[in-house]
């Protein structure tokens, strides 16, 4: 029998020696060392899998229903797998001049639970592919967003915004808007680190034996309320616009922070929230069953991160979820035959599947828990509503005027515009050097039709920051227009090394070339951007003028 001291002794080499096994892994892989169970439990949730390279993981398409047709825009994508490696090919033979090519699928965004996005890269850039696999009805469809295009788009760029939430140890290339190094990131999934903090921190509290005040991790049942929601809304609160706060960068957020001391999010006034795919904290904040419950009911309280539980058991494991809370004593009125057809599961009517405004051809789960569905509405743009923080947070006006132009850029609106433009105009003055502030202010002097404000203001943006290539290429138009071609040529040159998918900086290159005499540089110019995306038919048709 071992003593305490030689017990203690022993506890320390295991951990030594875990430790060490540790720090020769990275990422999540590190944590499964010391958490072999839980880790492997974790390995079975959609988080887990949210994203990696296409074909790894348990989660298999059927390539049955491969074809795709859009009828606007009269393209033909074709899904299909080639040599183990999924790809499309597209075909737009309706064309003067028939159009066609193959990209691969490299990278899958989603567990497939829902479905499955893909992404493709060219020359270490990273865009969107046109195509998306559906899981309910087993078929492949467009991508979010491409129903809405009358031609063919291959050029829609992944930022490392889009992959933070579903995508561990990014690589972006630093100033560039969509570049990445190959692999474009280190680990699929979310990993550990997302929830629990630094794992680097972690091991190295170890190693240095000074564990006594904490080993360096985060368990967000242990923290404040609103830091342990923080660490679900960094990726589960959408609202209509998220706003970096001044000076901050919300990638750097970290669990056991303050979400709201990096980034402030809003949402309308009036009307509930409308259903999107990740709207499950504000959907919840409107629930009677947060509102009554306050701080003591929040997302852990019903899901575990670690595990999920089997399709046999989810309608127990939910349905038990919920008589925490609300006693047997208080039956549901719901009939006997209505009950048992849905194994009386709770959740089928009182969270049911509900469209998304932001993704067609989906369902997901409406957070609001309505104790009668309701039919889904989609609130019509007003200028009687107001955006206001989520959760009554404290949003600098600042913050109210960038959300207000992020609103204004979807749908133009008087209302809203001369609200980001008053607001904006007192943060501009305010801090000089506020890069976001200047460039859309700079976007409503344009709007105004008052181009030497514009001009001055992304003139400022740019010279702060090469890489605001959408500042960038639209302070080259204005140039131009004043004669300054010289300076616009460079503009969109460098815009396209950090961009080359960005079609009207290549497009303003390629004309602002041909005026200057310089044809050659021209057609350079547009067949690199054929060979992005060979249904530029404008692009197409300058180079055929050209020749």
């Amino acid at each position: 029998m071992l003593t305490t001291l030689s017990y203690t002794v022993s506890l320390l080499l295991l951990v030594a020696l875990a430790v060490d096994a540790a720090h020769a892994e990275t990422g999540s892989a590190a944590c499964a060392v010391c958490h072999a169970s839980i880790f492997a439990s974790y390995m079975r949730t959609p988080m887990a899998v949210s994203s990696g390279r296409t074909g790894s993981g348990n989660f298999a398409e059927s390539f049955e229903k491969g074809e795709v047709s859009h009828a606007p825009s009269g393209i033909r994508y074709r899904v299909y797998q080639d040599r183990n490696k999924p790809s499309f090919d597209f075909n737009l033979s309706d064309a003067n001049v028939p159009i066609q090519g193959t990209r691969l699928l490299e990278y899958f965004v989603g567990s497939g639970t829902i479905g499955r996005s893909y992404l493709f890269s060219i020359d270490r850039f990273l865009y969107q592919a046109p195509v998306s696999y559906y899981s309910a009805n087993q078929r492949w469809d467009l991508s979010p967003g491409y129903q809405d295009y009358d031609y063919l788009r291959l050029t829609r760029p992944v930022e490392p915004a889009c992959l933070r939430c579903h995508a561990s140890r990014l690589q972006p290339l630093a100033g560039t808007l969509n570049g990445f190094a190959d692999p474009a990131f280190l680990e699929g999934g979310i990993g550990c680190e997302r929830c629990h903090g630094s794992g680097e921190g972690h091991i190295a509290k170890i190693r240095a034996g000074t564990i006594e005040g904490g080993a360096g991790i985060v368990n967000p049942r242990k923290l404040s309320p609103e830091r342990r929601d923080s660490v679900c809304a960094q990726c589960h609160l959408t609202g209509v616009a998220r706003i970096d706060r001044a000076g901050r960068d919300s990638a750097t957020f970290r669990a056991g922070s303050l979400l709201s001391d990096y980034l402030s999010v809003f949402v309308w006034s009036g009307a509930p929230a409308e259903m999107k795919v990740t709207s499950h904290v504000e959907k919840l904040a409107e629930s009677r069953c947060k509102i009554e419950s306050g701080d003591r009911l929040w997302c852990g309280s019903c899901h575990d991160p670690h595990s999920r539980p089997t399709l046999d058991a989810k309608a127990g494991y939910f349905r038990s979820k919920c008589l925490e809370c609300h006693a047997v004593s208080a039956p549901c009125k719901a009939s006997a035959q209505l009950r048992a057809r849905s194994e009386n599961r709770c959740v089928d009517c009182h969270m049911p599947k509900s469209p998304v405004v932001d993704v067609a051809h989906a369902v997901y789960t409406d957070h609001s828990i309505p104790r009668r569905a309701l039919a889904p509405t989609r609130e019509p743009v007003s200028s009687k509503r107001v955006l206001n923080p989520f959760a009554n947070s404290n949003a600098s006006d600042r913050d109210l005027g960038l959300a207000y132009a992020f609103v204004v850029e979807g749908a133009r609106n008087p209302v809203y515009e001369a609200r980001a433009f008053e607001l904006l105009m007192t943060a501009v003055a305010q801090q000089p050097n506020d890069i976001p502030a200047l460039v859309q202010l700079a976007h409503l002097y344009g709007y105004r039709g008052e181009e030497d404000q514009a001009i001055a203001l992304y003139e400022r943006a740019v010279r702060a920051d090469r890489a605001q290539v959408v500042a960038a290429t639209n302070l080259g138009t204005y140039l131009i227009k004043k004669g300054r071609a010289t300076e616009a040529m460079s503009l969109w040159s460098d815009v396209l090394a950090r961009s080359p998918g960005l079609e009207i900086a290549r497009m303003n290159l390629a004309l602002a070339l041909r005026l200057a005499g310089d044809i050659r540089s021209a057609e350079q110019t547009l067949k690199g951007g054929l060979d992005l995306n060979p249904g530029a038919t404008q692009m197409r048709r300058l180079l055929n003028e050209l020749r």
